[in-house]
């Protein structure tokens, strides 16, 4: 993929042991925290850097609280350390935007602020940035009260081969989703930098695709994925082009608790301050 071309950065980060960043928007955990106003001036950092599209910044945070657990049984511990998880999405004009920003002298103290409000010892599910080109708009799944977030693998020589194919063979099944599945919007990209696995994928293997979809809540997508129609969706995928060329899920066991051992995540975006 040309670096010239626009791109969605997506990080995942632990918040350090009792910050909580909820009443951010509010201002109501302004004085409770030190983390809350060096959130906040991370917030301002990037909104300012050359290359942010303003219009769609997005702060998020998974804060989808333990009570919408459908009355499953959950580990706490478990279900502790999945709300700890933070996400930010940003869009970009360009990956050299991204670039300039790391190799710049502020990236150093913004990075030092990083470390007031995250922990970045501890191994996220994801280990370094993803960076993805959706092949549409991917806002309405963003903005509803419940974004899907998935992961899937290819192996590193169908790479290319299934870049020129990601419109053709999932547009049925996108369709189904918003159809049947009742999503608010969906849209899939092509993860252009291999080297954010980690243990994510097999070896010899890599992240390869990044999907987003919406929906009102939790139960209504787990409502959605008991449907034959869902399981007819996974059944074409497996049939597709990109089936052929060794499709897979991210293995992520642990980071659904609504969900457990799948390759997503259930995340509620709020947009930027």
């Amino acid at each position: 993929m040309p670096t010239s071309q626009p791109v969605t950065e997506t990080v995942i980060l632990h918040l350090k042991e009792g910050v909580n960043l909820d009443n951010v928007a509010s201002g109501t955990g302004a004085n409770t925290s030190p983390a809350v106003p060096a959130f906040v001036q991370l917030t301002d950092t990037v909104k300012v850097q050359q290359g942010v599209i303003k219009s769609k910044i997005n702060t998020s945070l998974f804060g989808l609280s333990v009570n919408l657990l459908l009355n499953n049984p959950v580990d706490h511990a478990l279900a502790v350390a999945t709300l700890s998880n933070h996400w930010y999405i940003l869009d970009w004009e360009s990956f050299e935007h991204i670039t300039a920003f790391v190799d710049s002298e502020g990236h150093n103290s913004f990075m030092a602020g990083m470390g007031q409000v995250f922990d970045l010892e501890v191994e996220a599910p994801l280990t370094n940035p993803v960076y993805t080109r959706f092949t549409s708009d991917a806002s309405a799944a963003l903005a509803a009260p419940v974004t899907e977030v998935a992961f899937f693998t290819l192996p590193n020589g169908a790479r290319e081969d299934a870049n020129t194919t990601i419109e053709d063979a999932l547009k049925p099944s996108m369709q189904a989703v918003t159809t049947v599945g009742k999503s608010s919007g969906g849209a899939i990209g092509w993860v252009f930098d291999a080297k954010n696995t980690g243990d994510a994928a097999p070896d010899g293997e890599s992240i390869a695709l990044h999907g987003v979809f919406g929906y009102a809540s939790v139960d209504d997508h787990v409502k959605w994925r008991e449907t034959p129609e869902h399981a007819q969706v996974i059944e074409d995928i497996g049939r597709s082009p990109l089936g052929n060329l060794g499709l897979g899920n991210a293995s992520m066991p642990g980071v659904n608790i609504f969900v457990p051992d799948s390759s997503m995540f259930h995340v509620k975006f709020r947009a930027g301050l």
